[in-house]
């Protein structure tokens, strides 16, 4: 959350600042028109230090150039607070523009130009984070048919139409699932693009294989596993293991991640499902000696899982439960059946989504015996 706050700081600082230095540039608009008289940016006729003679025409021109790249940051700073996606090349174009101008009359506005050189290094891994990586390559382990059995008719009612929706009613049994794709992953408040791979034997264990990348290139890569009911974490800050609150939250996104392969909440007979509403259901899913419970909500029209909710921890310190957030944002067709394919988390006391995961590929009841218990892509 602190993180998050200073992110925010830095962000709106940058725009003020922005706004700032393209206000600076009307000075040189006024000064080369001229407008008005500024005392330490006398009009004159001459750039590159008095090499060069523009006369009165030429600096009407550099004058109106100046104006313009007030106009480009102000309109970036505003693109940019208000999320617009042309920010980015309008920004990188003005700051080039502007650089090209403070070169030209260095004697006097040096230090433009040195602040737009400071924009520039700003703007390079912006543009970085920007490139997608390459997705993985195929799991090199071929799938395995799938049996069937009927869906049950105990169910409650929209979970009902759910499975309907989604699978038919003749519901596969899955015991294991490989799920790729690229996601967008908030970490230290720096948004990064990512790709992922998610390895499930159905209800029992789970290894994510994640990169960070910057011009597509990883820059940090996470190892993490729940097996045999114990949490493993490896990331660039350390490992992290025999911590009875990661179990927790690992049990959880076991869970969580198996609407991807929804039948476990069918197959498995630990699993239950409780009505509380039309369209809303909670789901019991077990963990150590007791069970958790998920409030899953469902679109009315579609029947289509909408939110799946449930009380997790977040850090192996904290003291509480955080609510915890999972929404579906799109459906597709896979392997003839309709899984969400992207979907966001949010811890709710940060209010925005932490990570967008986008699925690009599903392998099940492939072999994964020893790739889930392996480590890298």
């Amino acid at each position: 959350m602190v993180q998050l706050q200073m992110a925010r700081i830095l962000f709106y600082t940058f725009v003020f600042l922005l706004t700032i230095h393209g206000l600076i540039h009307l000075m040189g608009f006024a000064a080369y028109w001229p407008l008005t008289e500024i005392k330490n940016l006398p009009y004159k006729t001459t750039l590159l230090t008095e090499r060069w003679d523009v006369g009165a025409s030429g600096i009407r021109i550099i004058s109106l150039l100046w104006l313009l790249a007030a106009v480009g940051f102000v309109a970036a700073a505003v693109a940019l607070i208000t999320h617009q996606g042309w920010w980015l090349p309008l920004l990188f174009g003005v700051t080039l523009l502007s650089l090209g101008l403070t070169v030209l009359d260095w004697s006097v506005a040096y230090r433009g130009a040195l602040i737009n050189l400071v924009i520039l290094i700003v703007l390079v891994p912006v543009v970085g984070l920007r490139i997608q990586p390459k997705s993985f390559p195929a799991y090199p382990v071929p799938a395995t048919p799938l049996t069937t059995i009927p869906l049950p008719s105990d169910l409650p009612a929209p979970v009902t139409k759910y499975y309907q929706a989604t699978l038919g009613h003749d519901i596969p049994i899955i015991e294991s699932a490989v799920i790729s794709g690229r996601a967008t992953m908030r970490i230290f408040g720096i948004t990064f693009p990512s790709r992922f791979r998610f390895t499930h034997q159905a209800g029992q264990n789970y290894r994510h294989y994640i990169e960070a990348t910057l011009f597509g290139v990883p820059i940090m890569k996470v190892n993490e596993s729940y097996l045999d009911g114990n949490a493993r974490m490896e990331t660039p800050g350390g490992v992290i293991e025999d911590e009875v609150k990661i179990d927790q939250a690992a049990n959880l996104g076991l869970w969580a991640e198996s609407i991807w392969l929804p039948s476990v909440f069918l197959t498995d007979s630990r699993v239950r499902w409780e009505t509380i509403g039309d369209n809303i259901a909670y789901l019991a899913v077990p963990f150590q000696d007791g069970e958790e419970l998920f409030t899953i909500t469902f679109d009315l029209e579609t029947g289509l899982l909408s939110t799946l909710e449930g009380m997790r921890y977040r850090e192996a310190t904290d003291k509480d439960k955080i609510l915890w957030r999972n929404e579906a944002l799109a459906w597709s067709l896979v392997d003839g059946y309709l899984l969400p394919t992207v979907g966001s988390v949010t811890w709710m006391d940060e209010g925005t989504p932490w990570a967008v995961f986008t699925v690009e590929d599903v392998i099940y009841n492939a072999d994964v015996s020893d790739y889930i218990r392996s480590s890298g892509p």
